[in-house]
C-alpha cells in the first residue's frame, strides 16, 4: 500500500518541545549507549533551527551526522525520520524508520513513516508496474470500443474540479478557450467553480439532474471523483488528462468504470511534457497546457534597471512546490538588494518569521491575477520539493508568454523541456549556478530583453504547431475498425 505524504510538516520546534525534550525515554541502562543516544539528540535539536527557517541544506548536513542505531526511543526516531523525509535523505530516513520499528513496532505513526520511506524510496520501480496496470486496462477498455461508424455529434465536455486556483484548471480552462473556437465546447466543473474561473468561461455544474452526455468527453485530471454519469453516458470518446504522479490507481479506477459504459467508447490519453509520457512509456498526445498569448502578455516596456528588480514565482501554495531550501535562497537574492514576490508562497512564509531583515512580499493565491503579478517581476525563478515530480508546469510557461527570463531548476521539471539555455531562458543545476545567472540577468537588460523575448516566440511557435494536432487528436471520429 502507498503512503504519500501530505506534505513537508508545519513547525519542527513544537513538535520536539512537546514530543522530544519531554523527558519520557526508553534509554538502555549502558552508559555508552546512553552517550550515543543523548549525541542523536543534540543532533534533532540542532536541526530545528534551520528546519524551521527553510534552510534544508543547512539542516541535510546537520542531520547527515545521525547513526539511528544509536537513537535511543521510538519518538526520536520517528521525528528523525520525519525530518529526513523533509529535506528528502530517503536512506537515511528508512534507517530511523526501521529504528523506531525496533523500539515501537505497534505504533501506527511507526508503522505509516516505514510505509512512507519504502514508498518514496520504491518509487521507480512503482511508477513502472502502475504504467503497466494502466496499459493494460487501457488495452482492455480499447478492445471493446465501439467500431461503428459515429454520428454527427461533436460537441465537447470538458469536465475538471474547478473550484481551486491550480495548473489543473488552467489547462482545463485553456484547453475549452482553444477548442471553443473549432467545436461546440461545455465546460463542467465537479464542485462549486471559483469564481475567477466563472469570470473566464460558461461552467456548468455536475450534478444529479445535470451531466455530460454524448460526444467527447475530456477529463482534466485524475484526482477527483467521476460520478456515474461516467459509466451511462453514452459517449463516442473518452480523452483523459494524466497530469499527476500519484494517481496511476486513480486513473485505472476511471478506466474502470468507463469500462463498464455500454456504449464502449474509445479512450485517448495525453500528457502535460514528454518527461510524463516518458516516465510512464504510455501511448497518447503530449499536450503542453495552451496559454492565452493575448492575456499574458507585457504591455509595458521592460526595465532598464539594474538595481532593485523584483524576482520571483507564483502558484498553487503546496507546501512540495518549494524546495526545502527556499527561504535561504530568497535570502540570499535579499541581501544581494533584489525585491522578493512570492505569490503562493504561504507554505514558507512561516520561515520568515524571526527575520529582521528585508523579507519576501507574500501574496495569497488569487489576492492578485497571476498575469497583473508576472508584469511586476523582472526575473522569474522556479524550483520544487525533490518529492514532487512537476509533470507540466504552466506557471512557467505564463512567465515566457510574459516575455520573463526564467531561471529553473529542471529535475522532474516537464516544462524544462522547452527550454534551451541561453536562449529562451536559462537551466540551473545548483544555487550558486542560479545566483551566477540572476545576476548576469540584473547586470544585461539586453539579455533580459533578449531572453523574455525568445520565450514568448518559443510559446508562439509551440502552440501554432500545437492547435492543430490538439484539434485533431480531440475533435476527429473515433477508430472505425
Amino acid at each position: 500500500m502507498a503512503y504519500p505524504r501530505r506534505g513537508v510538516r508545519g513547525s519542527w520546534g513544537f513538535s520536539l518541545g512537546c514530543r522530544v525534550l519531554s523527558g519520557n525515554f526508553s534509554y538502555s541502562t549502558s552508559p555508552a549507549f546512553f552517550n550515543a543516544s543523548w549525541q542523536q539528540r543534540s543532533i534533532l535539536e540542532r536541526a530545528v533551527a534551520p528546519l524551521e527557517a527553510g534552510e534544508g541544506d543547512r539542516a541535510k548536513r546537520i542531520l547527515s551526522e545521525l547513526r539511528p542505531q544509536s537513537i535511543g526511543s521510538a519518538e526520536e526516531a520517528r521525528i528523525a525520520t520525519e525530518m529526513l523525509l523533509d529535506v528528502h535523505s530517503l536512506d537515511a530516513a528508512l534507517d530511523a524508520a526501521q529504528r523506531a520499528a525496533e523500539l515501537d513496532p505497534h505504533h501506527p505513526d511507526t508503522i505509516d513513516l516505514l510505509a512512507e520511506c519504502r514508498y518514496r524510496i520504491d518509487l521507480p520501480k512503482t511508477r513502472q508496474a502502475d504504467a503497466e496496470a494502466v496499459r493494460a486496462a487501457l488495452d482492455r477498455v480499447n478492445a471493446c470500443a465501439s467500431v461503428a461508424q459515429p454520428g454527427p455529434d461533436r460537441r465537447i465536455h470538458i469536465v475538471c474540479k474547478l473550484d481551486t486556483l491550480g495548473g489543473t484548471e488552467r489547462r482545463a480552462l485553456n484547453l475549452a478557450r482553444l477548442l471553443s473556437s473549432h467545436v461546440n465546447v461545455t465546460l463542467w466543473s465537479t464542485h462549486p467553480a471559483h469564481p475567477m474561473h466563472a469570470l473566464q468561461h460558461d461552467i456548468r455544474l455536475i450534478s444529479p439532474d445535470a451531466a455530460p452526455s454524448g460526444g467527447t468527453l475530456a477529463v482534466i485530471g485524475t484526482y477527483f471523483p467521476c460520478g456515474d454519469w461516467l459509466e451511462r453516458a453514452p459517449f463516442e470518446r473518452v480523452i483523459v488528462c494524466h497530469n499527476l504522479v500519484e494517481q496511476s490507481r486513480r486513473l485505472i479506477e476511471r478506466l474502470e468504470q468507463i469500462e463498464k459504459n455500454p456504449a464502449h467508447p474509445e479512450v485517448r490519453l495525453t500528457f502535460p511534457s514528454r518527461m510524463f509520457r516518458e516516465m510512464y512509456r504510455l501511448p497518447g498526445l503530449v499536450e503542453y497546457s495552451p496559454v492565452d498569448l493575448d492575456y499574458f502578455h507585457r504591455a509595458a516596456a521592460y526595465s532598464d534597471r539594474t538595481s532593485d528588480l523584483a524576482i520571483g514565482r507564483h502558484g498553487r501554495a503546496f507546501s512540495l512546490k518549494y524546495h526545502p531550501n527556499s527561504a535561504a535562497f530568497f535570502r540570499v537574492l535579499l541581501k544581494r538588494g533584489y525585491r522578493v514576490r512570492l505569490l503562493g508562497g504561504a507554505p514558507i512564509e512561516r520561515t520568515f518569521a524571526n527575520d529582521t531583515g528585508a523579507k519576501p512580499e507574500f501574496l495569497a493565491v488569487g489576492a492578485l491575477d497571476s498575469r497583473d503579478f508576472l508584469a511586476d517581476l523582472d526575473i522569474f525563478v522556479y524550483r520544487k520539493h525533490p518529492q514532487w515530480v512537476e509533470t507540466g508546469g504552466s506557471v512557467i510557461l505564463e512567465a515566457m508568454a510574459m516575455e520573463l527570463p526564467v531561471v529553473v531548476f529542471p529535475e522532474d521539471c516537464g516544462c524544462a523541456e522547452l527550454i534551451v539555455h541561453g536562449e529562451n531562458g536559462f537551466l540551473a543545476s545548483s544555487e550558486a549556478e542560479a545566483f551566477d545567472l540572476i545576476e548576469r540577468l540584473r547586470a544585461d537588460p539586453t539579455l533580459r530583453r533578449r531572453i523574455g523575448a525568445a520565450a514568448r516566440q518559443t510559446l508562439i511557435d509551440l502552440q501554432a504547431q500545437q492547435e492543430s494536432e490538439i484539434i485533431e487528436y480531440y475533435g476527429n471520429p473515433p477508430k472505425s475498425s
